[in-house]
């Protein structure tokens, strides 16, 4: 894990595209950030993409294969990756 300190408005940059800039520091530890990225990524708060992945298992292991067995489901990474994955095409 990498780990930076920064101040109000000052701006981690990820691949020359993805901006990050501190808009606040809270006094009770609460920090506010702004984003910019192109459209093509997917930006979540951690604890909302593991509802997203829990429920996208829970619609898959619901579903039936056509001849009546249960649906296999991939193996999902749910914890929070070192550095950012570029999305495949």
């Amino acid at each position: 894990m990498l780990v930076l300190a920064r101040r109000v408005n000052e701006r981690i940059v990820i691949n020359g595209e993805v901006f990050i800039t501190v808009l606040e520091a809270g006094r009770g530890g609460q920090v506010r950030l702004g984003f910019e990225a192109p459209a093509r990524y997917q930006i979540y708060r951690h604890e909302i993409l593991l509802e997203i992945q829990a429920e996208n298992r829970d619609a898959l292991s619901s579903a039936a294969a056509p001849d009546g067995a249960a649906v296999t489901l991939p193996t999902v990474r749910t914890e929070t990756p070192s550095r950012p994955v570029e999305p495949q095409p």
